[in-house]
């Protein structure tokens, strides 16, 4: 339990503690500190450990455990330390969990409104997350595109698991929040302002973007099947039509960028 404690419990503590002294120095947040808000951003990261166990539960799956051996993290940690990558995936599941529950309590804090809080933060990262489709692109060209070019001019196919998971799964989750917040800004009569809610409301009816965004996540979702299926007909046709979608995604990126 000594490395757990050590390397893992500790410094998860620790993100929670440095939210605490954040929010007591910064003014702003520190007038709307009550007991009750207090007690609100508490009960709000339950959720959050929730979602990071689900995480975490999937990524024992990858190694060979069960769901069910949540149960005994500690002890799997305490055995598989510095011998497999499955501790350090276990710490940042966990510790993305309580540094986006930082930011979203952080914004409930600032605005003094539970009600509003809540609405700002899951407008703060709608808005986050719908950009996200510009990310995938950018793990496909640094991670995926050079991998899976490796692969072909090697004579095997690209990952399946990285054309799944990626381009294909997480590309279309963050498409439909896109595409969520297009709809709800269109059909809203909240108006375009400084607010995290009046922000979110801005971002989607920028028409122009939201298009190049949905462009950008098409050929994220048409890299992925055509690196699935591109290869059962000809390897090298597969390596070029990669090497023309990743062409036409920075160009896309580029437009994004700098208009």
């Amino acid at each position: 339990m000594r490395v757990f404690v050590r390397d893992y419990l500790l410094p998860w503590v620790f993100i929670i503690v440095f939210w605490l002294v954040l929010w007591f120095i910064i003014p702003p947040v520190r007038e709307h500190l009550n007991a009750m808000n207090i007690f609100a951003i508490f009960l709000l990261l339950i959720p959050f450990l929730l979602v990071a166990l689900h995480f975490v539960g999937k990524t024992l799956e990858r190694y060979g455990y069960s769901r069910e051996d949540i149960k005994r993290l500690s002890e799997i940690i305490e055995k598989t330390h510095g011998r497999l990558y499955l501790p350090k995936e276990v710490f940042n599941i966990v510790g993305d969990a309580l540094i986006f529950w930082g930011l979203f309590a952080w914004v409930l804090l600032a605005t003094g409104d539970p009600i509003m809080g809540l609405l700002s933060g899951v407008a703060m990262f709608a808005e986050i997350f719908a950009f996200f489709v510009l990310l995938i692109s950018m793990f496909i060209w640094v991670i995926i595109f050079p991998h899976s070019l490796y692969r072909l001019f090697t004579g095997r196919e690209p990952s399946r698991d990285f054309l799944i998971e990626v381009p294909i799964k997480q590309n279309l989750i963050y498409t439909a929040i896109l595409v969520a917040v297009r709809l709800i800004a269109l059909h809203s009569g909240y108006p375009s302002g400084d607010d995290f809610v009046g922000e979110l409301m801005a971002f989607g009816r920028k028409t122009e973007l939201v298009s190049l965004l949905l462009e950008l996540s098409g050929l994220n979702f048409l890299f992925g099947i055509t690196g699935l299926y591109g290869p059962r007909k000809s390897r090298k046709l597969t390596a070029l039509a990669l090497t023309v979608i990743v062409i036409l995604q920075l160009w896309v990126a580029w437009r994004i960028v700098f208009g």
